[in-house]
């Protein structure tokens, strides 16, 4: 990967490159500010969705509008939480098992930013249906 298509700013904004310290840092601001969906965006048009309820946060990567993409799972968890707003003004409830905590989010997305793919340790799960 170039370095060109790894840059993520978010989307609509691509005057900001962000590193993946300051992406993490940034959700988590966005979240002390009550901004519980964070779409990033790469110059190749990748876009990185992370929503969150507070505690948890589905994390999304998708090839491009359209793209199933693939996500973030949590194998061991157990139940559902709610509370995941969308940008439509839909608030989403999800299985546990396909979000993570909060703090695994921001270090995952952090990661994949600064170095193009998922920290060894993070469980992903492809929707593509490949």
């Amino acid at each position: 990967m170039t370095a060109a298509t790894n840059r993520w700013h978010l989307q609509g904004s691509a005057g900001h490159p962000y590193s993946g310290a300051e992406a993490g840092r940034l959700l988590w601001h966005r979240r002390d500010w009550a901004s519980l969906d964070t779409l990033f965006e790469s110059d190749a048009g990748r876009l990185l969705n992370v929503v969150t309820n507070g505690e948890r946060a589905m994390v999304a990567l998708l090839n491009g509008e359209g793209d199933p993409g693939e996500h973030l799972v949590d194998p061991r968890a157990e139940g559902t939480s709610d509370g995941y707003p969308l940008p439509n003004g839909q608030v989403d409830s999800y299985a546990d098992r396909d979000t993570v905590p909060f703090d695994v989010a921001t270090r995952a997305v952090g990661h994949f930013i600064e170095h193009g793919t998922w920290p060894a340790d993070a469980t992903v799960e492809d929707d593509r249906g490949e």
